[in-house]
């Protein structure tokens, strides 16, 4: 079996994939930059994890669940300009821990929620190599600016993938990594605790979740469309209020934000 993970990569370097054939197309999660080159194998059956597939076929609830439609933001000329990007089936859901026999090689799905509910990782053990799709271990650290997306889950993802200790690590964003794998790991989880402790920094003073519009405490930089990626930044800030306040280093008080040891 010929199996693809993934099809954003362009109609031009999708064409020597084709040309070799591809049986199935496993995709990793949701986001769009994972899937606009679908179009371009649109005859191929698509597979995904169980709690992934509703935001695959259902623009409305992936707006949704994206928080794009509570941020305010027309995005619908963006998206509805990838045409056919919702219009998909999906043949078969993959659960935690199935193993695809790919002729010599077993594919290992491993369910990583945290930055999708549905997202997916895969192991090849025979060659000790995982493909880690969005947890990306790059410099920036995990994006969980969607509302769908959940920290602490995130946090038990990269343990999950830590415990492999594979050879060879690629991503959706960065690698391939070789040698002390689990340093890569560490780095990537620790930016977590970076932005926790970022945010407690700024509270100072009781602050509402506005006041850190544009602090750059996630994003260095705003790049186009700045004001879309300044909400996820938003997004992210008010997921680390929340899991602050559950670890009882902050609370509310009329509708500010303030740290739990100093008021």
């Amino acid at each position: 079996m010929r199996v693809l993970i993934d099809a954003g990569m362009g109609a031009r370097n999708i064409q020597p994939v084709k040309t070799l054939g591809i049986d199935v197309l496993i995709l990793s999660h949701c986001h769009i930059d994972h899937r606009l080159t679908r179009r371009q194998i649109p005859d191929v059956p698509v597979w995904c994890h169980e709690k992934e597939e509703p935001y695959l076929r259902d623009k409305k609830l992936f707006l949704l669940a994206t928080g794009i439609t509570r941020s305010g933001f027309d995005l619908m000329s963006l998206v509805d300009s990838a045409i056919g990007l919702f219009d998909v089936k999906i043949s078969r859901t993959l659960m935690d821990g199935e193993k695809l026999d790919l002729g010599g090689l077993t594919l290992v799905t491993l369910h990583t929620a945290g930055h999708s509910p549905g997202h997916l990782a895969f192991y090849i053990p025979e060659h000790e190599v995982l493909f880690s799709a969005d947890v990306d271990l790059t410099q920036f650290g995990p994006f969980y600016g969607h509302d769908f997306a959940v920290i602490d889950d995130f946090l038990q993802s990269i343990n999950k993938l830590r415990k492999l200790n594979p050879r060879i690590a690629a991503t959706g964003h960065a690698g391939p990594f070789e040698g002390d794998i689990s340093k890569h790991f560490d780095d990537y989880e620790e930016v977590i605790y970076r932005r926790d402790s970022l945010v407690l920094e700024h509270l100072t003073q009781p602050r509402s979740l506005e006041y850190f519009t544009g602090r750059n405490l996630v994003f260095r930089s705003y790049p186009e469309p700045p004001d879309l990626i300044q909400w996820f930044e938003l997004v992210h800030i008010e997921k680390h209020l929340k899991r602050l306040s559950s670890m009882g280093q902050v609370k509310t008080e009329s509708g500010k934000w303030i740290r739990a040891d100093k008021y």
